[in-house]
């Protein structure tokens, strides 16, 4: 309260989260706990299987990324080749709450079969979660291998280390072999990009950044392309949720 005529000075400072481990936890080998509340993305990188054979085109091999909430079933958030991953999409968009976890796995489609589906709960680190800095568990220097993915490389820096933004966590599935000595043990059969927020992503219009969103008059469920909205149990036109 303030009499007329005065004129009071105000003086406020706003904290925003600067490092993903100021919001989250992961416990190795990638398993994410949320320790307030907050918004997770999810995009695909790449995806291209070394089945560790002879194989003639390994980006025609199709994978399948899964995420869990809450230690729930694993939902499909992604199946298909290279030629199909859309790195710029959210396939994923979750609001979570305080103690929130979030796991992910992954598989692919072999010899008329699925290969054995590995998360970031498995004890033989077949998936990994990597932040800014870390340097991917290979036996060998991913950075300088021939083989290195081409989806891979921007997120590698000069040295080998992960290079993403401080809010963001690199998924890395080995899918093709369990055996560390294997060349083709290399982190890059399908890799997922983790970001957390404590805004929704929402691009101002009320549609979630790859505009789809279930509050769009007349879309019912879908978006313009009949696509499904990623986070479709939130009107993304309450851009403050």
């Amino acid at each position: 309260m303030v009499q007329t005529g005065m004129k009071p000075t105000l003086t406020w400072n706003i904290l925003y989260p600067s490092k993903i481990d100021d919001i989250v936890i992961i416990n190795p080998p990638g398993s994410i706990i949320v320790t307030e509340k907050c918004y997770v993305t999810v995009q695909i990188v790449g995806t291209e299987v070394t089945a560790c054979e002879s194989v003639t085109d390994d980006s025609s091999i199709y994978t399948d990324a899964r995420v869990s909430h809450n230690s729930g079933s694993y939902q499909q958030i992604f199946y298909g080749t290279q030629a199909e991953v859309p790195p710029a999409k959210e396939l994923y968009i979750k609001k979570l709450a305080e103690n929130d976890t979030i796991d992910f796995g992954g598989r692919f489609v072999w010899g008329g079969g699925w290969s054995p589906f590995f998360t970031t709960k498995s004890s033989n680190f077949q998936v990994v979660a990597m932040v800014d800095g870390d340097i991917p568990p290979t036996i060998f220097s991913l950075y300088d291998s021939p083989d290195l993915k081409s989806f891979l490389k921007p997120y590698l820096d000069a040295s080998g280390r992960v290079n993403i933004g401080p809010m963001s966590a690199l998924v890395m599935m080995e899918l093709g072999t369990t055996d560390r000595n294997q060349p083709c043990y290399d982190y890059q059969d399908q890799i997922l990009l983790v970001t957390f927020s404590k805004k929704h992503p929402n691009n101002g219009h009320g549609n979630n950044l790859d505009g789809v969103d279930v509050s769009n008059p007349g879309q019912g469920s879908g978006g313009p392309n009949g696509e499904v909205d990623p986070s479709g149990e939130e009107d993304d036109e309450i851009k403050d949720q």
